[in-house]
Formats: C-alpha cells, sequence, structure tokens
C-alpha cells in the first residue's frame, strides 16, 4: 500500500482468528487497536490479531509504503 502523509482510516474487524502481518518500507505508520497504540517505522515489521476494531495512519513527513498479509486460520 501506499499513503499520503497525514492519510488515517479504520478497519472493522477481520474474520474471528485474522492475524494480520505488516511490513514497512518506507515512513511510519501509526496503529490503534484495543486501546494501544504503536508505531513501525522504515524496516520494522509486525503481528496482531486483527479481529477488533483497528485504524491506520501515516504519521510520517514522506509517502508510507508497506505490505499488509492477512491470515484467517
Amino acid at each position: 500500500m501506499e499513503v499520503e502523509p497525514g492519510c488515517s482510516w479504520q478497519s472493522e474487524p477481520h474474520l474471528r482468528g485474522t492475524v494480520e502481518f505488516i511490513t514497512v518500507f518506507s515512513g511510519v505508520l501509526e496503529i490503534k487497536k484495543d486501546g494501544h497504540c504503536f508505531q513501525i517505522a522504515k524496516g520494522e515489521s509486525t503481528r496482531f490479531k486483527a479481529d477488533l476494531v483497528h485504524s491506520y495512519r501515516n504519521i510520517s513527513d514522506e509517502i508510507l509504503i508497506f505490505h499488509n498479509i492477512l491470515y484467517n486460520p
């Protein structure tokens, strides 16, 4: 995905048990879920349970580029 600086969106819960895997290639991604907020910068990866409401935001001054893979067991 490519996201302009300052852009954000909210995702509805995915199927029960879904795990989301994200790797950032440019910029900084902020993710909010379940009352927690965390950041993933260029070269970093994360995974989280995505069966709850969660949101994404590009908090950098450059285009955010990241891969997002959803795993449904």
